[in-house]
């Protein structure tokens, strides 16, 4: 009886235990071409359903000019106003925010007036996307780095949207985008005219970098962009080892302006590239140990970005959201009511390689294949948690890497097991099926 007692009072304490913090062990080679194989399907599309992807990623992706109506959901647009004054988290510093700080953030975003305005305009820089008109964060909590609640995105330069909004000093401008609604940094938004929007509708041809992080500059050597992975750039001529390129750029009076310049074609590719896995693997490859980024938060990606870039060098133009992304083929395969090891079985059978993405709750991954019969995945993870009798461990990813669908397994206690990744798959969807099956 006593020893009973005794093992209640140890479990009911290891629920207050202390987290200790360390990098996760990641024994799998990182390399994405490590796991092609000779007799996986190459995947190669037809011309004409390049064209068709094509196509449609440039007509949603204008569509904030095409069809440049304000969103009428204020709920939806302010989605973050509810919170603002139920928990308001905390500050950089470490304290919590104050009510009467986040009245006056709360009053700043002027709601009541949206929408105030309907401007076409273009993204001059890669700039973050806020939930709320400011660069401060805002934690749940304390240790809750790096996931600060008020980053919304990351947005690329080149990218049409529609001004809908200002905040009360102005400084801010609430945009809708093909993928994203927020508050953006005036300074990095132009203004465009008709002339301005026929000019961009009448190109034609679009490139892509590589590699991520490929430094762009002028004739002078002046550095004027930085080319990312999924990144379109507007292209002027093609030339027999250069493309030149457009690059807007904001004038003194509000609108956009551009400048050319010519990069290698070595280090380019045109849009869309032929979707097939020695390509998919050399873009995964380009961000394999990238640091997480919540959010975009300091111009990285987490789960959801990852895969957004990674599938838009082929023309497949996904959500902003992981829920939204393994829905948007519209093929998804509920994978909730199995076991771990069923739905492991399920995924190495009915999954493509280089092609699936397998959905949990707040996160998703790309399938790779099988290794030593487990099922392999590329993501971009902050973490994953352990479990032992008087604590728990958060094991860092920290980026994009290569790991089983159980990286945190054999770190469990005896007592306490915690939910993999595997135990916690609800879905997945086949991208390369959803291509196929076009119109």
């Amino acid at each position: 009886m006593h020893f009973f007692l005794s093992f209640l009072c140890i479990l009911f304490f290891w629920g207050c235990g202390a987290t200790n913090l360390q990098v996760a062990n990641l024994k799998l080679p990182q390399d994405a071409n490590f796991y092609l194989q000779e007799n996986l399907q190459n995947l190669e599309i037809s011309q004409e359903l390049s064209a068709k992807l094509k196509k449609q990623y440039l007509e949603i992706w204008f569509s904030p000019w095409k069809n440049p109506i304000p969103n009428p959901n204020v709920s939806e647009v302010f989605w973050i106003a509810p919170s603002l004054l139920k928990n308001p988290g905390f500050a950089p510093n470490l304290k919590r925010y104050s009510q009467e700080e986040m009245r006056e953030l709360y009053d700043s975003m002027d709601m009541e007036h949206y929408p105030s305005v309907n401007i076409k305009a273009i993204i001059t820089r890669d700039t973050s996307v806020r939930a709320v008109p400011t660069i401060l964060p805002r934690f749940k909590s304390r240790d809750n780095y790096p996931f600060d609640r008020w980053q919304n995105s990351l947005i690329f330069e080149g990218t049409p949207v529609l001004i809908t909004h200002y905040n009360l000093k102005k400084d801010w401008a609430h945009i809708q985008s093909s993928f994203v609604y927020g508050w953006v940094k005036v300074e990095n938004l132009a203004k465009i005219t008709p002339e301005d929007e026929n000019f961009y509708f009448n190109i034609r041809e679009y490139a892509l970098s590589n590699k991520d992080k490929i430094p762009i500059y002028d004739e002078n050597e002046e550095f004027l962009s930085m080319a990312r992975i999924g990144k379109l750039f507007a292209i002027k001529d093609i030339q027999k080892k250069d493309i030149e390129i457009y690059l807007p750029y904001k004038k003194a009076n509000g609108f956009v302006g551009f400048k050319t310049t010519k990069v290698k074609q070595e280090d380019f590719s045109f849009f869309p590239k032929n979707f097939d896995v020695l390509n998919m693997a050399s873009v995964i490859d380009s961000m394999m140990g990238q640091f997480y980024g919540w959010g975009g938060e300091l111009q990285s990606r987490d789960c959801s970005a990852f895969i957004r870039d990674s599938f838009a060098n082929f023309g497949i133009f996904l959500p902003r959201n992981s829920a939204a992304q393994v829905k948007y083929a519209n093929n998804m395969i509920d994978l909730s009511a199995y076991s771990a090891k069923e739905k492991e079985k399920m995924i190495i059978q009915k999954a493509t390689p280089f092609a699936t993405i397998l959905w949990l709750k707040g996160h998703i991954m790309l399938y790779l294949g099988v290794y030593e019969g487990r099922a392999i995945v590329a993501h971009s993870a902050w973490s994953v948690m352990t479990r032992k009798m008087f604590s728990k461990t958060e094991n860092l990813l920290g980026g994009v890497v290569i790991t089983t669908l159980t990286p945190e397994s054999d770190k469990n206690g005896i007592f306490v097991k915690s939910k993999t990744l595997l135990d916690k798959i609800l879905g997945m969807s086949d991208l390369y099926q959803y291509i196929l099956d076009l119109p």
